[in-house]
């Protein structure tokens, strides 16, 4: 957060009135500084151990075993995908990668990754809602 604050005090000459709100400014800069964090502190993993890596905030060891019961299920629906869309989902999404990253890592155009992105979130979401 702190990191956010400094980066919006550094560079607020920079705003630019453009019929966006200054909030979505605003937002853009902390999204942007936490995705950065999570690429500085890749690793590599599957969802169950992200979960412990990451405990909500609060939680008890009800909540616990209710959240390791669905990262279960989330890896049972990332493992009816394909191997190359469940790593670009992965690699996207628990890894912090970018989508040209993803794209040249994969050997594919940008498009077309954006494009496994997006069906395979549909695909889990379709998964996750049986």
């Amino acid at each position: 957060m702190q990191d956010t604050y400094v980066k919006i005090w550094t560079h607020a000459g920079r705003y630019r009135v453009t019929g966006h709100s200054p909030m979505t400014w605003l937002i853009t800069i902390a999204r942007n500084t936490a995705i950065d964090r999570l690429r500085a502190r890749r690793g590599s993993g599957d969802v169950t151990e992200y979960h412990d890596i990451h405990p909500a905030p609060g939680s008890n060891p009800e909540t616990a075993v209710l959240a390791r019961s669905e990262a279960g299920r989330i890896l049972a629906c990332l493992n009816e995908l394909g191997e190359a869309r469940r790593k670009a989902i992965t690699g996207a999404y628990l890894e912090g990668l970018s989508y040209e990253e993803l794209a040249s890592s994969a050997g594919i155009p940008l498009n077309t990754m954006r494009t496994w992105l997006r069906r395979g979130l549909a695909a889990l979401r379709e998964c996750m809602a049986r």
